[in-house]
């Protein structure tokens, strides 16, 4: 094994090994919330989520990745650009609590005590966590992460969970949106002292940050797009289909996501580091990149054929009966698993290469994809139709997005690999060919935990029959590349 793929492994191994505790976590808070509070409650909390990830996302501005892709930055660097992230978390926390009530009467959402106040502390701390945070990247220290992650979960947990039962409604809800980011901050603050490059503090020159802008800029572009493209659909379909509609689209897709954060989410953070030390050798980090991708697109074919095929079972399970409609959004989403998996992977490899703005090119490409696809799907009136038109923008981006990579940041075209990719992806659409028009509810949950095995057997022995015909013929090998595309 060379030296690049230990040192890869290591830290994913570290990488998953945090995000499974917190997902874990995550999983049991959110089975116990969505039995205690309603789909409308849920959908007011996605309304705002959306609204608040947008001016955390201004707040960051994009700097974590160029933090990460800097050789060095030196203390007073490090404490200038500190001191600028928390000028821009306090300028766009003002700006939240100006817009907010404006934001909240045109989504027509009842009236929410506090939101300004509680969402603008939210923005603050986010973009006052971004360096520390950005540090314990820089190192690797993807452990350290998950124990602030999963204390800053906990606390947020007890807090719902106790103002819930004290009367307070939606509120408590609300109250987690405070209570993670400033527990996150404190907590990332502190491990950050036997960082590389140590724990932050204020310092004048805040010039330093000026040094950033040049990964950073088209980092932020890229985000910016992939927000809209991505959170659009929320936005509408609470404008459009009320609280309600919102909150069971938002829970299918969140079910949706789990298998991304167990797998993707916690692996995408370990490329950038470890292939950033070998960026001027694009060949090895293809193989590295392929190496990871085969992994990750049968896992995701493996969680998509469960999720397709018990889909009711597994949200009985998670939520509870009073969540069963999001069974058929879920059965929809679920096919593209598998792409998004390999897609949110190459964003790593982008910022490993500082080819952001080759990134930014993607999103804006994605961006009108799935925007196109959001309004024609809320145009129609039918949410199931809306899902399928995005399940049909991400295969575009999908193709789009590997296009790019091999064209302008490998420079090099492995055939045999791309096609198997696609193959493997396409698998997954072929569900569809099967899908009902309606998804028979089912209320006992030893039938649900029984049908879940059945469907979860079968596809992994579906899933383990393919890959062993696969890597009978070599196909997963990575071999010497020398096709330029220059």
């Amino acid at each position: 094994m060379s030296e690049i793929s230990k040192s890869l492994n290591q830290a994913i191994f570290k990488s998953v090994l945090g995000k499974y505790s917190l997902y874990v976590f995550q999983l049991v808070s959110l089975a116990v919330l969505s039995r205690i509070y309603t789909p409308d409650m849920f959908g007011v909390l996605a309304a705002v989520t959306v609204m608040i990830l947008f001016f955390q996302l201004l707040a960051t501005s994009g700097l974590g990745p160029a933090i990460v892709h800097c050789d060095t930055i030196t203390p007073s660097q490090r404490d200038g650009i500190f001191s600028s992230t928390a000028i821009i978390g306090i300028v766009g926390a003002l700006l939240f609590m100006f817009m907010t009530p404006s934001l909240i009467k045109w989504l027509e959402l009842s009236d929410i005590p506090y939101i300004s106040i509680v969402l603008a502390f939210n923005i603050f701390f986010s973009a006052l966590s971004m360096f520390p945070l950005a540090s314990l990247q820089k190192d690797t220290e993807f452990l350290l992460i998950a124990r602030a992650e999963i204390f800053a979960e906990l606390s947020s947990f007890l807090v719902a969970l106790s103002l819930y039962y004290l009367g307070f409604g939606i509120l408590g809800l609300i109250s987690k949106l405070l209570v993670v980011p400033i527990v996150r901050f404190f907590l990332y603050f502190y491990f950050s002292k036997s960082s590389e490059l140590g724990r932050p503090w204020f310092g004048a020159e805040l010039i330093a940050i000026k040094r950033l802008f040049g990964v950073a800029k088209y980092q932020l572009a890229f985000n910016v797009l992939n927000f809209f493209s991505r959170n659009l659909d929320t936005i509408l379909i609470t404008k459009y289909f009320g609280a309600s509609a919102v909150g069971i689209y938002e829970k299918s897709y969140q079910v949706m996501r789990y298998p991304l954060q167990l797998f993707t989410f916690a692996i995408t953070p370990a490329l950038q580091p470890i292939l950033t030390k070998h960026k001027h050798n694009p060949e090895l980090v293809m193989g590295e990149f392929y190496r990871v991708a085969f992994k990750l697109v049968m896992l995701g074919t493996f969680v998509a054929l469960v999720l397709f095929w018990a889909a009711d079972d597994v949200v009985l399970i998670l939520f509870g009966p009073q969540w069963h409609g999001t069974a058929a959004i879920l059965q929809i989403l679920s096919i593209t698993i598998p792409l998004q998996m390999v897609l949110s992977s190459t964003g790593g490899v982008f910022q490993a290469f500082g080819s952001t703005k080759e990134m930014f090119y993607c999103g804006l490409f994605s961006s009108v994809t799935n925007i196109s696809a959001i309004v024609l799907g809320v145009v129609s009136g039918d949410l199931l139709y809306l899902c399928l038109l995005l399940t049909c923008s991400f295969l575009m981006n999908f193709i789009q997005c590997i296009f790019v990579l091999h064209r302008y940041v490998f420079k090099l075209l492995p055939i045999r690999q791309v096609f198997l990719l696609l193959s493997l992806i396409i698998f997954s659409y072929l569900n569809l060919l099967f899908k009902d028009t309606e998804v028979v509810e089912n209320l006992e949950y030893s039938k649900a935990f029984i049908n879940s095995a059945i469907v979860s057997v079968s596809a992994i022995s579906l899933v383990s029959t393919i890959y062993f015909i696969i890597s009978k013929f070599d196909l997963f090998e990575i071999k010497s590349f020398k096709k330029d595309l220059q």
